[in-house]
């Protein structure tokens, strides 16, 4: 079996290419919003869009299960976690700087990218953007419906996957 020309499953971009793809920074906003309810926005900006806009955290939510539903077999960065009561600023810190590390991991992956997602993430300014990521996201399928590659992922599987599995297979038995 021989591998086809341009192996998707090979990284043909350098480090520095991926870098230089985007730099997204995420601030905090010194005061807090809301009536009774009180909550934390993040000032997001990017330096490919140069745009600036304003995402509370239930936006990086929305925005990490559009990329989870448009792209089901690739790895998601996470989020840091959510603290209902008693987010002190020290917790704030920390998860602002993690939503950073987040959304720049994001807009620097090959993929996701060029994704509308990321763009109307970084991009969309008005109040309604977790509605918005969810309409571009709800007519898509996953990433491998319109894929050219699915038609031919089994040319890029190791000849001897069978070999492969029944030795996986027989490694569990004697492990359970």
């Amino acid at each position: 079996m021989q591998m086809p020309q341009g192996n998707p499953l090979l990284l043909s971009h350098t480090l520095q290419e991926l870098l230089a793809r985007d730099t997204v920074q995420v601030e905090l906003i010194p005061e807090k919003k809301g009536l009774f309810l009180k909550h934390v926005e993040y000032e997001v900006s990017s330096q490919r869009f140069k745009s600036s806009v304003y995402r509370r955290y239930n936006d990086f939510v929305v925005f990490q299960e559009m990329l989870l539903h448009k792209f089901p077999y690739r790895m998601v960065p996470a989020l840091p976690p959510k603290r209902m009561l008693g987010a002190d600023r020290e917790f704030i810190e920390a998860r602002r700087r993690a939503l950073k590390r987040f959304v720049n991991l994001v807009a620097r992956h090959p993929l996701f990218s060029e994704d509308v997602v990321l763009k109307l993430f970084l991009s969309f300014s008005g109040s309604d953007v977790q509605n918005k990521l969810k309409e571009s996201a709800q007519c898509v399928g996953d990433e491998f419906l319109n894929c050219k590659l699915a038609t031919r992922a089994k040319d890029f599987l190791p000849a001897d996957i069978q070999a492969q599995f029944a030795i996986s297979r027989e490694l569990i038995r004697n492990i359970y």
